[in-house]
């Protein structure tokens, strides 16, 4: 495969994590030298640690919605796209289970 530029890597990183296959499914279907496509995805994923801090989670002002199912009681977004709505009562040990 040619030489990739950083944005067109950075597009197929963002590819890969709404993808749901594993980073080297991924390389074989596109082509990319898995070792390479190694590279960028730790590459990103370092980026995106630090521009958050370090952090993986971001401390927003709780404000409970009502939605299909009862009361929002949490919003969980994950950097691959997914987002997750908690109801009402939910233990602290079904977060962690969640989180874990």
């Amino acid at each position: 495969m040619k030489r990739q530029t950083e944005g067109n890597m950075r597009k197929l990183y963002q590819e890969w994590l709404s993808s749901g296959v594993s980073k080297s499914e991924f390389a074989d279907m596109h082509g990319i030298v898995r070792t390479t496509f190694y590279y960028w995805t730790k590459k990103f994923s370092t980026q995106e640690e630090e521009s958050t801090g370090g952090k993986g989670f971001q401390l927003l002002d709780p404000v409970p919605s009502v939605g299909r199912h009862g009361r929002v009681i949490a919003h969980i977004h994950y950097p691959s796209g997914v987002s997750l709505e908690l109801y009402d009562e939910v233990s602290p040990e079904f977060v962690k289970t969640l989180l874990g």
